[in-house]
């Protein structure tokens, strides 16, 4: 009777015990509305194909993980993707709360957030040490954004003493794993020999690594390797091309170096209305460069109608950004009267704030517009 009892209990025991496990199997495996609505793309105990930050419905992401998280409170997936829930809506405090809960199970993409947090400030109190902490924990996992990421504090001296060699190992360790923010920056280092020895070869190697998938700054990084015909043979064919696919991906930099060789026919035969247009894309983007630039072929009537009140807004907009030769073009305008009332105190501090940052022209004009003839209205 005794065994008979003892058998008895022991399987009832079994049975609770493979119901429990069974019942937290099914919840790591469902595919929730939170996971359609809040998975991370990057994280590689998703069970979606996840979303990036930028592109998460914060509307449908919220609520959705919220009803997850309740009803299924000891899933740490869930419960990371309620932290980026709450990020997304500017909910820090919860967030990290959120972020913490799972990161003290050692969920990984939750370390990375919590440190991503602390280096930001947002939620906790700034602190690049925790920050370095919470990162290592998860690239201990092998997390390759979270290598990357310390290999970025490394190179930076931000939490830990600046140490290019520990960068670079961080780096490669996420590279090794197709990272392409890391293959980039593992590259540049191989470029520049810092933490490695200098190596062209090596750095193309990994810069075309990223490039060759859909990493645009990659791909801008070897256009201007052919343009400059830095380890490689000067190739203005291929340097195009490689600008175009990163320009095609809406990458900002590469639209405005295609607008420059447009505008200068180099390599290609000259086309305003080409430069002109892509200008427009990196300046709609808040590109200085391209909205001074933009600015300075409205001013000239190049690719675009000649329109001095257009012009001006263009270098406003980018000398706001605190691009010299847009303060100076602003300057110009309120001097002259072109595309602004004529405005001398205007000029003279937008003069100001270019020959503050050295620009001589600038200074030359304060000089101008301080001289005694001027003052006396006599130029």
């Amino acid at each position: 009777m005794k065994n008979g009892a003892s058998f008895r209990l022991r399987f009832a025991f079994l049975c609770v015990v493979q119901l429990v496990l069974g019942t937290s199997a099914f919840a790591q495996n469902i595919v929730t509305d939170c996971d359609k609505y809040a998975a991370d793309a990057l994280d590689p105990q998703r069970n979606t194909a996840g979303v990036s930050f930028e592109d998460m419905n914060v509307a449908l992401a919220y609520s959705a993980c919220e009803d997850a998280v309740l009803q299924y409170p000891d899933n740490m997936r869930l419960a990371y993707q309620l932290g980026r829930a709450y990020e997304k809506a500017n909910k820090l405090t919860i967030a990290t709360v959120q972020y913490r809960r799972a990161a003290e199970q050692n969920y990984a993409a939750a370390q990375l957030a919590l440190g991503m947090l602390y280096a930001d400030g947002a939620g906790v109190a700034k602190d690049d040490q925790q920050a370095v902490a919470w990162y290592r924990k998860a690239a201990d996992q092998s997390s390759a954004p979270a290598q990357d990421a310390l290999g970025s504090a490394y190179l930076k001296g931000q939490g830990v003493a600046k140490d290019d060699q520990q960068a670079a190992t961080w780096f490669r360790k996420a590279a090794d794993q197709g990272y392409t923010g890391a293959e980039l920056k593992l590259g540049l280092m191989y470029q520049e020999g810092d933490g490695v020895p200098k190596d062209a070869p090596q750095a193309i190697a990994w810069f075309r690594k990223a490039a060759d998938q859909g990493y645009a700054p990659a791909q801008d990084r070897l256009g201007f390797i052919y343009q400059s015909g830095d380890g490689v043979p000067k190739d203005d064919q291929e340097a195009i091309a490689w600008f175009r696919k990163a320009a095609d991906l809406g990458y900002a930099p590469a639209q405005d170096r295609l607008g420059f060789i447009f505008q200068n026919g180099e390599g290609v035969p000259q086309d305003y209305p080409q430069a002109a247009a892509w200008f427009r894309k990196a300046a709609d983007q808040g590109n200085a460069f391209s909205q001074n630039s933009l600015g300075a072929m409205y001013a000239n009537g190049q690719g675009v109608p000649k329109d001095d009140q257009e012009a001006v807004a263009w270098f406003r907009k980018a000398a706001e950004q605190g691009l010299v030769d847009a303060q100076y073009s602003l300057g110009l305008a309120y001097e002259s009267g072109r595309g602004v009332p004529q405005d001398k105190a205007q000029a003279i501090a937008w003069y100001r704030k270019a020959a503050e940052r050295g620009d001589i022209e600038s200074k030359k004009k304060l000089d101008q517009l301080d001289s005694p003839q001027n003052v006396n209205g006599k130029r």
